[in-house]
Formats: C-alpha cells, sequence, structure tokens
C-alpha cells in the first residue's frame, strides 16, 4: 500500500499570488457557478474539529489582516443573512436574557433615576469628593435582587467613574451589599461609625 503524500507548505505570499491568479483567470460566469455549487454545504462535525485543532494558536499576519480589509470594504450583509445570525439565530444566543437588561438599563426610568441620583448629590463623587468628571450612579442594593429598589433615589449613589470602577474591582458585580458601600467609604486610618459614613436610612 502506498503512502498518500502530504500537501506541500506555501507561503503565505505564495498562497496570496495563487489567490490572485485564481481571481484573475476565473470569470465571474466560473466564480458564481462554484459560488453556487459551494451555497448550503455543511461541513461535518470532524471536519470543523480538525479545521479548529489546524488553527489554533496561528495569529494572522498583518499583510493578510490588510487584505481581509480591504476585501471586506463595502460590503453589507444581506437581509438574509442578518436574519440567520441574528435573535435565536446566533450563535451566544442565551434566550434573550442580555436584550431584556439592556432594555430595562436604556430605559426611560433609569434614565430619569440617574440624573436624580446626580441632582441629589450635587453632581459629586461621593467617594472623592470631585466634579466635573464622569459620573456613574451606583445602586447601593444590588440592581438584580432588588428590582423594587431599581428606581429607588435612595438606593442610588454618585461615584466617579474610576471610583465606580475600585468599588466593582474590589467587591465584584454581583450580590452588593450597603455594608460593601459603607466599608468602601470608610476613609483609611480613620475610625467612623456607620452613621457618619453613610447617614442615610431608609433604604
Amino acid at each position: 500500500m502506498t503512502k498518500r503524500k502530504s500537501p506541500p507548505k506555501f507561503s503565505e505570499t505564495h498562497i496570496r499570488h495563487m489567490s490572485e491568479s485564481h481571481r484573475k483567470f476565473n470569470s465571474l460566469a466560473t466564480r458564481k457557478k462554484i459560488s453556487d455549487r459551494l451555497t448550503g454545504r455543511h461541513l461535518s462535525d470532524i471536519t470543523k474539529q480538525k479545521l479548529r485543532e489546524f488553527n489554533i494558536g496561528k495569529k494572522l499576519s498583518d499583510e493578510t489582516k490588510i487584505l481581509i480589509g480591504i476585501a471586506s470594504t463595502g460590503r453589507k450583509a444581506s437581509k438574509e443573512t442578518l436574519i440567520k445570525i441574528s435573535g435565536k439565530n446566533a450563535h451566544r444566543w442565551k434566550g434573550g436574557i442580555t436584550s431584556k437588561h439592556i432594555a430595562i438599563r436604556q430605559s426611560i426610568e433609569l434614565r430619569l433615576w440617574r440624573e436624580s441620583v446626580f441632582a441629589r448629590d450635587n453632581w459629586t463623587c461621593q467617594k472623592y469628593n470631585i466634579q466635573g468628571c464622569k459620573l456613574c450612579a451606583h445602586h447601593i442594593k444590588n440592581f438584580a435582587q432588588y428590582p423594587e429598589l431599581r428606581t429607588s433615589i435612595d438606593n442610588g449613589i454618585t461615584f466617579s467613574d474610576k471610583a465606580h470602577k475600585e468599588f466593582h474591582k474590589k467587591y465584584g458585580r454581583r450580590n452588593n451589599t450597603l455594608e460593601q458601600l459603607i466599608e468602601f467609604l470608610k476613609p483609611e486610618g480613620r475610625s467612623m461609625d456607620s452613621k457618619e459614613i453613610f447617614p442615610r436610612e431608609n433604604i
């Protein structure tokens, strides 16, 4: 039994020249026939796995990235294609949780809540006492577990973007509590009562 020869290896430049030659010598009609013949064909799971393993760790060269960018310029997905890759057909679909979450976050009620929190705190970061920076309205009792407090002004506090990121880096983004906030606002090296740090009680 004769051994099957391994396919020859080509450099990226050689492959590019081959691709250019292919485009040059194949007429539009021929390319259309090839495209029609390949339309609707699906790779088997085994072939997909082989391709994944083959491409692990490989990085596209800057030249290849530029060529892909040039080839993609001006191309738009058809309505049919957008339908195929959107919503329930998207490969990262999780049952519509994200879209519902975004809709709530971007609702008029939440926007009015943010502005009300900023106004009450005089557009000042309650951690660093600074103004004129990017501000974030932080939910004291977390957004997910307390839906009834999502638009309660008393459940909000104004942070600078820097302070907001520091808070969530320290305590995470889930199950945040009033106790965490008090600890975060407490000045270092000072012994203070929780009511001195955060006098609000009606949360």
